[in-house]
């Protein structure tokens, strides 16, 4: 136990060593060499048991290169065959143990952000054998792609949505490949070096400019290939595909500009087939959904940045399908995230290529081609269980028992099953069977857990029932700024919004406050007030006969009288409203006219998107803006359920133009009308009220601590604590600002449940799930 100790504090020195020298390194690049030399020895001389030291040493180097806070080019560069051994080390030579994963995915990053520096360096300075073995690690890392490498295998189409953080970094080293192998364009005039093979002289001695151009090309057909699959891509790979595209698309543009541009118009994630074995039906709508804003934003990317603009047909389909999946996501958004409805209602053609994709899954199912859910080649332990398993570890079927079955009904059974299989589906799962069984006669000590061999020193990395578990930050992207989306600029991809967007959509301009203040209540109110032109018929004449008649200006209105013109205005709104609905209430001229002040069509609620903006907008006087909040609030006291639509309009309206004014950044007014809302809605929910809460909480652009914890009604009443604990689990699944919120409200409602053991359990059990690392009893 001593010893141990011991081995700890010195692994801790250690590291602390090693956060000292690269501090050092990086206010001093004198020290980085020989930091660097000193960091790679200490990693390659230590064992896999000090997982931590290896980490540090790992993340140190990935500082300098990937994030490259070593600004220097010229001595990354002169430094980066010096990691050659260091990759092979932990991807090649231990390749045949089990990897870690955030061992792997690092040194993935790492390869990435050296490669093109090693080429650069093999062109100044020749080596063929450091060529060699940095081509043998990167064909082994794209050799991986799309697996799950490095956990174990499961099937070909679950593995798609597994490993996602070492899937990604193998696609950006796939995309960095491309780039480097491919030749710049000669009219190139960026700062930075664009490496390519252009910098390859003709008589170089290892290097074929021809050879390394057709690999890329390869590369390049299989990315396309597997985004224009008839499979659903989960959104994290789909991103990061068509993200490394359009960059490539934008550095290397004569070699596939047209093919991408032609998927960019026909990606219809409509029509892709779910994922064998994904049973979530509301994990699949919101991939589609998500897959369709990342196309919308591209797709908005190319039309402002002006790479179609030479093409006026091309740019006419691309605004078409731009509108298209704006309409989409109008539709989609208005029918609310947990509707179990269709997305979209299917026309008779997407129906048709639906039935003929079933058609296809069916015969390839008969040919005994369809997958097996566990087709790994490693049994998890030393069982029969194991190695015979080949369903879902979740199916309730695997823990049967089936010793108790007697034995002629249990050769029955398998006589009828191998009757009814097809001979390729026999032979398949008997190898995977046979291929097992060898494993553990080669490793007959390997103990398995849940797919992964046991490691103590690797407690950031989890896998559940063939699932990775890694924390990571969520961003979340505003409607307005998909036309500022810049998919190639690689500080865009780290940032994080650090506050929730609201999701008010500007069609037209809005007025300038200076411009447009508290005197357009003088304009609008006091014409009642003007002089009648000539009492006489005479003196009519004699005013016309000398000129134009002039209007004299009007009196200046006091404040009182502003307010109480106003009222009028906003009970005159109210009024129209509740009397006529639809285009009816407003003629084709006034139709025109309110496009300009970014209302398409008039209905219901459209007098709450007008008095909200003159709110927030329109009027430079808080005071006035206080009475146009005042009784819009009084009007939707009156039925907060059934006006929920023009609520989520007002206060989205109100957050978003805390948000723009150039004076500060202010929240209260928001917050404010938000806690009332909460205040006077949730005494009076129901149990029944669940969709229309949760879509609340759903659209609220920004929720405090304060506002989460008024669930805490919810959850201590029995009557309505399902509602209350189905609220805190949305807002945990698909609202991660708040999630540390509700995490601790149900700490809070656990520790002060007293004896109500319901509730306890209630919270325990999504205390346990969602926040582990919180000890309860």
């Amino acid at each position: 136990m001593a010893s141990e100790t011991n081995q700890q504090n010195e692994e801790s020195l250690q590291i602390t060593q090693l956060l000292e020298a690269e501090k050092l390194a990086l206010e001093n690049s004198q020290y980085f060499e020989q930091i660097l030399d000193t960091t790679i020895s200490i990693c390659l001389g230590t064992s896999q048991s000090h997982f931590r030291l290896q980490m540090q040493c790992l993340n140190m180097i990935h500082k300098f290169f990937y994030l490259r806070k070593i600004e220097s080019v010229e001595l990354r560069r002169k430094n980066s065959t010096k990691l050659i051994d260091l990759l092979d080390y932990f991807i090649i030579q231990t390749q045949d143990q089990l990897p870690n994963y955030l061992i792997i995915q690092k040194c993935i990053e790492i390869l990435n952000s050296v490669y093109d520096l090693v080429f650069v360096e093999m062109i100044k300075t020749p080596n063929e054998n450091q060529w060699l073995k940095i081509s043998k690690i990167r064909d082994f890392i794209i050799d991986q792609w799309p697996t799950s490498y490095p956990l174990l295998k499961l099937n070909k189409e679950t593995d798609l949505s597994r490993s996602i953080g070492c899937k990604n970094a193998i696609i950006k080293l796939i995309g960095k490949v491309i780039q480097t192998h491919l030749p710049s364009p000669s009219n190139d005039s960026e700062e930075e070096v664009d490496v390519s093979t252009s910098m390859i002289s003709e008589n170089h001695i290892f290097l074929n400019s021809q050879t390394l151009n057709t690999q890329a090309q390869s590369l390049l057909d299989s990315l396309l290939d597997y985004i224009a699959g008839d499979v659903l891509i989960t959104t994290p790979v789909f991103s990061t595909i068509i993200s490394t595209l359009m960059v490539l698309f934008k550095t290397r543009p004569k070699f596939f500009s047209s093919k991408f541009l032609s998927f960019m118009l026909g990606y219809e994630s409509q029509l892709k087939r779910n994922p064998h074995f994904e049973e979530d039906k509301l994990k699949v709508r919101m991939i589609r959904r998500f897959n369709d804003r990342l196309d919308k934003c591209f797709i908005s990317f190319l039309l402002n940045r002006g790479f179609i603009s030479k093409d006026p047909n091309l740019r006419s389909r691309f605004e078409n399908k731009f509108r298209y999946l704006v309409d989409k996501a109008a539709a989609l958004k208005q029918r609310g995230i947990l509707d179990d409805s269709l997305d979209e209602e299917e026309d008779e053609e997407i129906k048709r290529i639906k039935r003929r994709k079933l058609e296809i899954q069916k015969e390839q199912e008969d040919k005994g081609n369809s997958f097996f859910y566990n087709e790994s080649e490693i049994a998890r332990s030393n069982d029969y269980k194991s190695i015979y398993s080949l369903i879902n570890p979740q199916n309730k079927l695997s823990e049967f028992d089936m010793s108790t079955i007697s034995p002629d009904i249990l050769s029955s059974m398998v006589i009828a099953a191998l009757t009814n299989a097809s001979t390729e589906k026999l032979v398949k799962g008997l190898n995977i069977v046979f291929n097992r069984y060898k494993h553990l006669s080669v490793a007959p000590g390997t103990q398995w857990k849940n797919g992964v061999q046991e490691n103590q020193n690797n407690p950031q990395f989890q896998e559940q029932d063939g699932n990775v578990s890694i924390k990571v930050e969520k961003q979340e992207h505003s409607e307005e700024s998909d036309d500022d989306y810049d998919p190639t600029n690689d500080s865009g991809t780290r940032s994080m919004v650090k506050q929730e967007y609201g999701g008010v959509k500007l069609e037209g301009q809005a007025h300038n406050g200076s411009d447009y203040d508290s005197n357009l209540m003088d304009q609008s109110t006091s014409q009642r007030s003007f002089p009648t032109p000539g009492t006489h018929e005479d003196d009519g004449e004699e005013e016309l006969n000398n000129g134009a008649y002039i209007l004299p200006m009007p009196k200046q209105l006091e404040l009182s009288q502003k307010k109480e013109h106003l009222q009028l205005i906003i009970n005159n709104f109210i009024d129209l409203s509740s009397k006529q609905n639809g285009t009816s209430a407003v003629s084709v001229t006034q139709q025109a006219d309110l496009k300009k002040v970014a209302i398409s069509n008039w209905d219901d609620d459209s007098w709450v998107l007008m008095l909200s903006r003159l709110a927030t907008r329109g009027l430079n006087n808080e005071e006035l803006s206080t009475v146009i909040r005042e009784t819009l609030f009084d009007h939707f006291k009156t039925d907060l359920k059934g006006k929920i639509d023009g609520i989520i309009e007002w206060l989205n309206e109100e957050y978003y133009c805390s948000l723009i004014k150039k004076d500060e950044q202010n929240l209260d007014v928001y917050i404010h009308y938000c806690t009332l809302v909460l205040d006077n809605l949730i005494p009076f929910l129901e149990a029944s009220d669940r969709k229309i809460f949760i879509r609340l909480l759903s659209e609220l652009p920004y929720l405090t601590k304060d506002m989460i914890w008024k669930i805490r009604s919810l959850c201590a009443d029995p009557a309505r604590s399902k509602l209350g604990f189905q609220s805190l689990l949305y807002l945990i699944m698909f609202r991660p600002p708040v999630v540390q919120f509700c995490i601790g409200l149900l700490k809070d409602i656990y520790q002060d449940s007293g004896n109500n053991e319901g509730l306890q359990n209630e919270c325990r059990n999504y205390l346990k799930k969602y926040a582990p690392e919180e000890q309860v009893a």
